[in-house]
């Protein structure tokens, strides 16, 4: 494991950085609630193995997480998440690593031999690649848009098999129920025979959008 020190060292070379654009610190974690709701998180990850580190990239939306988890409201934590509290991002909806969040990208760890130049390499990671693919899902229509047209985004977010789910009930939300239940309606065809397949089909009650057979 790296030292307390060594991570420290390191997250507070690029903590200006971060809190100049609205980030506010949680020791190695960084939260910037951007809608009600909706926090963007920047977090740093030592490898177990010790000598090098890697940064997480998460969106994390209060109603996907009542929606599967309820992460929040089962840790028992008062006040507002991203505010009161950090939101770590394995907690979140929408994951990336710094690295690869540009389609072009690799995943990055980062060796704590040289600080200052790893922190400079961050800083410009930080300003080219991340910050404009946070500001592409800054609220929840964003969201949608970056959902609706992924396919010609610069940025890359890991579509895990929740992923659609969580964009159906924004887009139920947001009124367009006709494509939330066709994306429900895909989910399960996509999830036949799988073990995701119970939890889509209760996800999906939940939100009141029963699979349609096609």
């Amino acid at each position: 494991m790296p030292t307390r020190s060594e991570l420290t060292a390191t997250v507070g070379k690029v903590a200006l950085q971060l809190k100049a654009s609205g980030f506010r610190r949680f020791r190695t974690d960084f939260n910037k609630p951007t809608e009600p709701g909706l926090v963007h998180v920047v977090g740093f990850q030592g490898n177990k193995w010790g000598g090098s580190f890697t940064v997480n990239l998460g969106v994390y939306v209060r109603e996907v997480d009542q929606l599967f988890d309820d992460w929040w409201g089962q840790s028992k934590r008062a006040g507002v998440p991203g505010e009161d509290a950090a939101v770590k991002e394995y907690d979140c909806w929408l994951r990336a690593r710094l690295g690869d969040i540009r389609k072009e990208g690799n995943d990055k760890w980062w060796n704590y031999g040289d600080i200052a130049g790893t922190a400079i390499d961050i800083q410009e990671r930080l300003t080219r690649d991340a910050l404009p693919a946070f500001t592409e899902v800054s609220s929840r229509a964003g969201l949608l848009a970056w959902w609706r047209d992924r396919s010609s985004s610069p940025y890359r977010w890991t579509i895990s098999p929740r992923t659609p789910l969580g964009v159906a009930l924004l887009m139920k939300q947001a009124g367009d129920g006709e494509e939330a239940q066709a994306i429900v309606d895909a989910v399960f065809r996509d999830t036949l025979g799988k073990p995701f397949h119970h939890t889509a089909s209760v996800v999906a009650e939940e939100m009141g959008l029963a699979w349609r057979a096609t």
